[in-house]
């Protein structure tokens, strides 16, 4: 997904009355038929047809390219199309749209506000982790400790001004809502957690540096790689064996946390 168009996603997953009423989530990213290509929501609306959604940030050409070959690709009565513009849409583009039976709408990001009582879960296509349970099954012997990581999250950190979604694929992936990148992942690749900062912007060796002393279990992808490219800039990694206890690592999770809401 673009950066520029992540918040816009979120904030339609999670108000997606904005778009129409009574529409289902059914996942974000969904696989298009046999293909690894991939739709940015899939909803069913409320005669139960399945509605794909492709979000971007202005709607040009390729954007309509896009979405006629998911159209292609799917190719059933039983499913509808639509592209959503945070920017406002060229009438002769609309025009087209309409021509080719695939819905469009203009919805600016800037003009949803979220408010959400609790953590909202969000599967993500082609997961066979659909829910965050099956994710603490999977963790098996941390267990306890992911639960309590979870619920600190959502009884702490998450807020109805800061409202936090919870992405479920092979880990539970938190995010603020109003805001492009992830702040933390659990893992069930290799059982980690994953502490995610800015690219480039300094913050996460720093806050490497701050912890390393008081958690020396946290290390960066060049700490195990050193004589490679660091494909991971923004993340420091810690096994979930190494965290003793939750209050081991939550003044950590609490300051990522704070460097993304600067953000």
């Amino acid at each position: 997904m673009k950066n520029e168009e992540i918040v816009l996603q979120n904030k339609l997953i999670a108000c997606h009355s904005i778009i129409e009423e009574q529409l289902r989530l059914i996942e974000r990213e969904t696989l298009i038929g046999n293909t690894r290509k991939r739709c940015d929501i899939l909803f069913e609306d409320k005669n139960g047809k399945l509605l794909f959604i492709e979000v971007k940030e202005y709607v040009d050409e390729k954007a309509i390219e896009q979405i006629i070959e998911y159209k292609k690709l799917v190719s059933s009565e039983n499913a509808r199309f639509m592209l959503i513009s945070n920017r406002q849409i060229e009438q002769t583009l609309i025009s087209k749209l309409e021509d080719l039976e695939i819905e469009c709408q203009w919805i600016n990001k800037q003009h949803i506000d979220v408010k959400l009582d609790r953590i909202l879960e969000v599967p993500k296509g082609g997961s066979k982790y659909k829910t965050k349970e099956k994710i603490f099954q999977k963790l098996n012997k941390q267990k306890e400790l992911v639960e309590e990581i979870f619920n600190f999250i959502s009884t702490t950190l998450h807020t109805r001004d800061n409202p936090i979604m919870c992405n479920i694929s092979d880990g539970i992936m938190f995010q603020i809502i109003d805001r492009n990148e992830k702040f933390l992942s659990i893992s069930t690749v290799g059982n980690r957690l994953l502490f995610h900062l800015t690219k480039d912007s300094g913050e996460r060796d720093d806050i490497f540096n701050k912890y390393k002393v008081k958690i020396p279990e946290l290390y960066r992808y060049t700490d195990i790689y050193p004589d490679k490219k660091d494909r991971e800039q923004n993340q420091i990694d810690i096994k979930l064996k190494n965290v003793r206890d939750l209050d081991y690592i939550k003044p950590l999770i609490t300051d990522v946390f704070t460097c993304s809401i600067n953000h």
